[in-house]
């Protein structure tokens, strides 16, 4: 039986947690299962509920992470806490539940296509899930909601001491261009270094337009949308001109670098978001150049 390390990502999710881990328990027989729960700057009882289920299931491993980042608790997972001697590492979110078969059917589509580094899971809810689907099985892309990394990419990324930025939105798609260029950003993309097993199917719940908690919920993620597109953008412009070795420590390094003169994109309410996304950058700028300013003046003074 093939050795999976998991990393289920948690921001206060003391509501779902309980049943993302009950889908573990029903899979333990497809893979022997290490499943660590990044506790990701949690202020509800998210912490207290892994900690009760890992009391009794020495297969869940509490990772408690003090200052909520997914990026940060991804390169905490690649880095500190993975298992190295694991096949496959799969990735997915406290708030998704996995069909049964999911971890059996992501191990072995990454053994029966060998020059894949990656293999993405397929939604089975939500509105857009067709759609999605498609674009993960043809397009070769790939979501946080769930995918898989072969164990020895995740041993390179180690190895190489690859880190994602700090305050980076969309850690899923900078992994998966990382994937297609086979850690070197100077290379054109090889989409099919990400394969799909269809039957490695997650759920999650939809948005309502009926509720207004929700609302607030799809405005919210409009806004780390844009910003995700800003981070993109300029982070591969900085890797595709310097390499991988430029990766910045935290995304205001990045703005320092990249973020001066944006020009406006989208249209209708998608450029009302990409205009608070770039005003948001320029006050990050804005903010870390007077820290600058007043270190230099103190060091002088």
């Amino acid at each position: 039986m093939p050795k999976v390390g998991v990393a289920v990502f948690a921001y206060n999710e003391e509501r779902l947690i309980g049943g993302a881990l009950d889908r573990f328990e029903a899979m333990r027989d497809e893979a022997a299962l290490e499943v660590h729960v990044l506790v990701n700057g949690c202020t509800d009882r998210t912490e207290d509920i892994v900690r009760a289920r890992a009391a009794t299931r020495p297969w869940i491993r509490p990772v408690v992470i003090a200052r909520g980042d997914k990026a940060n608790a991804w390169n905490t997972y690649v880095h500190e806490t993975a298992p190295l001697d694991a096949a496959v590492h799969v990735f997915t979110d406290g708030d998704v539940r996995i069909r049964p078969g999911a971890i059996a059917a992501l191990v072995r589509r990454l053994a029966e296509v060998p020059h894949a580094n990656a293999c993405a899971g397929v939604p089975g809810s939500g509105r857009s899930a067709e759609a999605l689907r498609r674009r993960i099985v043809e397009g070769g892309e790939m979501y946080g909601n769930l995918y898989a990394l072969r164990g020895s990419f995740v041993a390179e990324l180690r190895r190489r001491g690859v880190r994602l930025p700090f305050g980076m939105f969309g850690e899923d798609g900078l992994v998966t261009a990382l994937v297609w260029c086979d850690l070197d950003p100077r290379r054109p993309f090889d989409h099919s270094r990400v394969t799909a097993a269809e039957d490695a199917v997650y759920e999650f719940d939809a948005l309502s337009p009926w509720r207004l908690g929700d609302w607030r919920i799809y405005r919210n993620r409009k806004r780390r949308y844009a910003l995700r597109l800003r981070q993109g953008e300029m982070l591969w412009s900085l890797l595709q001109e310097h390499g991988l070795a430029a990766m910045p420590a935290h995304v205001v390094d990045l703005y320092l670098l990249k973020g001066a003169g944006l020009k406006p994109r989208g249209r209708g309410l998608n450029r009302l978001f990409d205009w608070e996304a770039r005003r948001w950058i320029r006050k990050a700028i804005a903010a870390a150049e007077a820290a600058k300013a007043r270190e230099a003046a103190h060091l002088f003074s």
